[in-house]
């Protein structure tokens, strides 16, 4: 558990897969905050989109680490940066058309919870989601190859 007795505004947080057992209470603001949460944005960024102080924000997140919601980010979470994400469009948009802007943003947002960042390290769950939408066997295992191999110059 991270400790939240120091000076946590630069601290990140992250989701966990919590198997909650037995009754679990949370406010409004505790849910707000756990939707809020993405594994990159600090705790000073996360308490100014709630309009709330960080001693205010303190024991909401001391609840969702002890119900084993979330807990502290051990690393710094590259990244997946925008060039990735051009070059991942212009090979989809070859197979489906203009509609692979509009597939790859949803991608983004189904891996990432919600938020425009995907974490370098949940690349291949962004590409395994893409590739499911290409009905052609030989296209899609062409796609998944060049963005594994992209994603190796990266």
């Amino acid at each position: 558990m991270g400790d939240l007795s120091g000076d946590i505004a630069n601290s990140i947080y992250h989701k966990t897969v919590a198997t909650l057992e037995g009754h679990v209470s949370m406010s409004g603001k505790m849910l707000e905050l756990l939707m809020l949460i993405d594994g990159h944005t600090t705790l000073r960024v996360i308490a100014a989109r709630m309009n709330i102080s960080l001693s205010d924000l303190r024991p909401l997140l001391s609840k969702l680490m002890a119900y084993g919601l979330v807990e502290e980010a051990q690393e710094s979470t590259d990244l997946i940066p925008p060039q990735f994400y051009r070059y991942m469009v212009r090979q989809l948009s070859s197979i489906t058309g203009p509609i692979a802007q509009v597939m790859v943003e949803d991608a983004v947002a189904e891996v990432s919870n919600g938020s425009a960042h995907v974490p370098l390290n949940r690349a291949d769950a962004l590409i395994e989601i893409l590739g499911r939408q290409i009905p052609d066997e030989n296209q899609k295992a062409l796609f998944i190859k060049n963005m594994l191999e992209k994603l190796q110059g990266v």
